[in-house]
């Protein structure tokens, strides 16, 4: 859910969530884990968008390959601890209200874009190399100490999204999505702004810059470069609510779609016949950022409280 957006499934009245594929197993508890609550049957379905088809996964294995797909496994432990609370929320969330019949029956992808990501044991194991069995075996207790735990709001599991790194504030999801969501609300996260990959600038000549506005519907460029960009309307986070562009006033999201900026917290500068992008950020910038998260976390905040920050007046069963 950054991934991302994560995600981005929320404009069809309700979304669906995260991948998974393994077999039926039973954790060996850690002696300091809370007490386990599991899905209606104990397993998360996850169809794999490389050839639709759907694995029936122990919700454990799961969480783990969520995690291990969606945050690095050098985070703080209390921030990988809300990072698996998250994507199992986010799959219980999927599970309830996701169309089954466009995930061949699944309750959820395996596609970050989509939903959330979901690594197996084989990728985790080429991913990590010679750190496997080290990252395994944290990533195991971490998720064995909070697994089963869950966000709700008026009982029922959120949608709880997620993303890479924020511009120092969060957005609300309707900002984001149009639909305003009462736990989706914007808040600081002042970590971000410490991140090595706060700022990303990118510099574009005219001809780069007409080149990615094409893939606007309906902006056409042509005379004189300076008067290509026209206001720019943003909201009190630095979000870009409205570009004007060629003549025409598109969306922030249209302009950072087109022009694959990382955020549409930005900024755009034309000066020496050259155009400045400068986007703050990683991502939608809706709910948890897990730069934020491991920020709080290493300040001595509990995956509860990073929780609790992010996500307006949940509860956590």
């Amino acid at each position: 859910m950054k991934k991302g957006f994560l995600i981005c499934a929320f404009l069809t009245a309700v979304m669906i969530v995260s991948p998974l594929l393994m077999l039926d197993k039973t954790p060996a508890k850690d002696a300091s884990a809370e007490a386990v609550t599991k899905t209606d049957d104990g397993y998360i379905s996850v169809m794999m968008t490389e050839n639709g088809f759907v694995n029936k996964l122990d919700e454990r294995e799961y969480v783990i390959g969520a995690v291990a797909a969606e945050m690095n496994i050098s985070a703080h432990d209390e921030a990988l601890k809300a990072q698996a609370v998250a994507c199992y929320t986010y799959a219980l969330y999927c599970k309830n209200n996701g169309n089954s019949e466009e995930l061949n029956g699944a309750d959820i992808s395996d596609s970050s874009e989509m939903h959330q990501g979901y690594i197996d044991l084989d990728a985790r194991k080429e991913k990590w190399g010679d750190e496997f069995d080290k990252n395994e075996k944290k990533l195991e207790k971490i998720v064995d100490s909070v697994l089963g735990k869950k966000m709700t709001y008026n009982s029922e599991p959120i949608m709880a999204v997620y993303h890479d790194l924020c511009s120092g504030a969060t957005q609300s999801a309707k900002t984001v999505w149009g639909k305003d969501i009462p736990y989706l609300q914007p808040v600081q996260s002042r970590g971000d702004t410490l991140s090595p990959d706060y700022r990303k600038t990118v510099i574009l000549t005219n001809s780069e810059f007409a080149d990615f506005a094409k893939k606007i519907d309906g902006v056409s460029l042509s005379g004189n470069a300076e008067s290509w960009i026209g206001e720019i309307s943003k909201n009190d986070s630095g979000f870009v609510t409205e570009i004007e562009i060629g003549g025409k006033t598109v969306s922030g999201k249209e302009f950072r779609k087109a022009f694959g900026l990382r955020s549409c917290v930005f900024t755009v500068e034309y000066e020496k016949q050259s155009f400045t992008v400068n986007t703050l950020g990683n991502g939608h910038g809706v709910g948890m950022s897990q730069y934020g998260a491991d920020y709080m976390a290493r300040q001595g905040s509990s995956w509860r409280e990073i929780l609790k920050h992010y996500y307006t007046g949940i509860t956590i069963e």
